[in-house]
């Protein structure tokens, strides 16, 4: 008996034996059986504790880059600063920046007053 018999003399389990080679089938299969195996790892209770400390890792990161860049800030803030204060010496001299400051003082009390 000869099943699917095609004109050039391939049969059925040439047929079977072509589509298990394919690529993307070798891929899908692959695939099937690493994520089962990842679905029984993650039940594991070492993958719970992995989770648990690559989740403290990240947080302690993320606390770490946020302490970096407020420190960057402050300083870029101080730089800015000085900039300004530098900028209107030479533009007033440092003089008259002395009296443009006492004034700014008395304003602020002023405005803490009222």
């Amino acid at each position: 008996m000869v099943f699917n018999r095609n004109s050039d003399g391939n049969g059925l389990g040439l047929g079977i034996a072509d589509f298990l080679g394919d690529d993307r089938v070798k891929y899908f299969a692959a695939g099937v059986v690493a994520a089962y195996a990842i679905k029984k790892f993650s039940e594991t209770e070492t993958a719970h504790e992995l989770a648990v400390n690559l989740t403290a890792g990240a947080l302690n990161l993320r606390d770490s880059i946020e302490e970096s860049i407020e420190n960057i800030r402050e300083d870029a803030e101080d730089i800015h600063a000085e900039a300004q204060e530098k900028q209107q010496i030479e533009i007033f001299g440092p003089e008259d920046l002395e009296d443009i400051d006492d004034e700014l003082a008395e304003d602020l009390e002023i405005a803490d007053d009222e």
